[in-house]
């Protein structure tokens, strides 16, 4: 009898040691922390956290475009592509126990090249009229069109504007001579197109040779000249 019962105390000790373990220990899990949002080839900055399980934590990330990182619970990427990616970070625990969680990256493309439409000559101080057009791949708005005339700082059309929506805007060259007309459009995601070119050319007045004028309108009506004499 004194053996059962010492046996049986020996169990609920056993028992009850074991309850207290186990309610305080947590199972491991982690937190991609996303989704995240990002242009081409711009830093994105990762956020892993994990809990539970036993400490220290190794952290994986895979990016979903072939690249991967390991070790930091915070790394930074970037994407060379536009689209929607599939990001997966797994955490391991000091036991090898894992644990994964899934989030996506969207990265956004830019605008495409500005086409720039007007004329290519004119005349100093006429104004010229111009207009500035761009398609959006991921069917973004317009947030504003850059533009820069070769003879002063940038000047800005605001939107937004639907995407492909031209816009046009005025300027005055006050100088004979060439002039390049640069522009670009932004997203309003803040991704920027490439520059557009467009040259354009204040020419000079023709130089009119007065004596040479003369001599031929003499030659055709010789009584000019007599008047001419007359008055001089």
């Amino acid at each position: 009898m004194k053996i059962y019962r010492k046996c049986l105390a020996i169990g609920l000790i056993i028992l009850f040691v074991g309850a207290g373990f186990g309610a305080g220990f947590e199972t491991l899990s982690c937190d991609a922390n996303g989704p995240y949002e990002g242009n081409i080839m711009e830093d994105i900055e990762f956020d892993g956290t994990a809990t539970g399980g036993s400490p220290p934590y190794e952290y994986f990330w895979d990016y979903g475009d072939g690249n991967t990182s390991s070790g930091d619970p915070h790394p930074t990427h970037n994407y060379g592509n536009a689209g929607n990616y599939t990001v997966i970070l797994t955490v391991t625990d000091s036991e090898d126990d894992t644990a994964s969680d899934n989030t996506w990256a969207y990265i956004n493309a830019p605008p495409n090249t500005t086409v720039i439409y007007g004329p290519n000559s004119g005349k100093p101080g006429t104004p010229l009229t111009y207009t500035f057009t761009s398609i959006d791949p991921d069917g973004d708005d317009i947030a504003e069109y850059i533009i820069n005339w070769g003879d002063g700082p940038n000047e800005t059309i605001t939107g937004p504007f639907i995407s492909g929506t031209p816009q046009t805007k005025s300027h005055t060259w006050d100088s004979q001579g060439k002039y390049t007309i640069k522009a670009k459009a932004r997203d309003v995601y803040d991704a920027e197109s490439d520059w557009a070119t467009l040259e354009v050319s204040m020419p000079k007045n023709k130089a009119i040779n007065i004596p040479l004028l003369l001599q031929k309108l003499f030659q055709r009506f010789p009584f000019f000249e007599k008047i001419l004499n007359q008055i001089i």
